[in-house]
């Protein structure tokens, strides 16, 4: 049992089921893109929280959640800012993205080993993120400022602190869930904002 982690864990998943929730009012594909990538990203948060607990009865569904959070949730955000600030995108198309980063998972997740596709992913995505943002600032600075304070958290989160180790006496992993956190509450008020 880790307690400390369990805590941060589980205030990365209140966060993020809170922009989750958020973002649920909005019918636009930004909308619904983030608030699907914001609850898997809170639910697999969750059931981490739960891990760390040590109560390892759903740790088969917990891996899973950590796994759809990398290729699907991330991603997600990103084609919420594609949808705000490149192209618009219809609902159907969004399905289908869905629908393709879910085949993308199983197929690199479970059969053909390439552990560091959902890091590009991510990052492709952040990218978006601070490109729609750069070009959203002269018109909507807070919402922009958010998206890439967001950006920069996630970046810093998952590239500089990582998951393993400590920094001083805390762990890396809890400064690892409360960036993600700090982070997912900054991207999900920009696309809530954004228009």
């Amino acid at each position: 049992m880790q307690l400390s982690t369990f805590f941060s864990d589980f205030f990365l998943s209140i966060v993020s089921l809170y922009a989750a929730f958020r973002l649920n009012r909005l019918t636009s594909v930004s909308g619904i893109a983030g608030t699907y990538a914001f609850a898997i990203i809170g639910i697999s948060a969750g059931l981490g929280s739960i891990h760390f607990l040590g109560i390892s009865a759903l740790d088969p569904i917990y891996r899973f959640f950590v796994g759809l959070s990398g290729y699907v949730g991330v991603v997600l955000i990103g084609v919420a800012y594609f949808h705000l600030g490149i192209r618009k995108l219809v609902r159907n198309q969004l399905f289908l993205i869905v629908g393709i980063l879910f085949i993308v998972y199983i197929v690199f997740g479970y059969f053909v080993s390439f552990p560091i596709l959902s890091t590009i992913l991510g990052g492709i995505s952040m990218l978006l993120v601070i490109f729609v943002c750069i070009r959203k600032i002269s018109k909507e600075k807070t919402s922009a400022v958010y998206g890439l304070a967001g950006a920069a958290l996630f970046i810093l989160a998952g590239l500089v602190i990582g998951t393993k180790g400590f920094t001083g006496p805390i762990l890396n992993v809890d400064l690892f869930h409360i960036g993600l956190a700090i982070a997912n509450y900054c991207l999900g008020t920009s696309i809530l904002k954004l228009k």
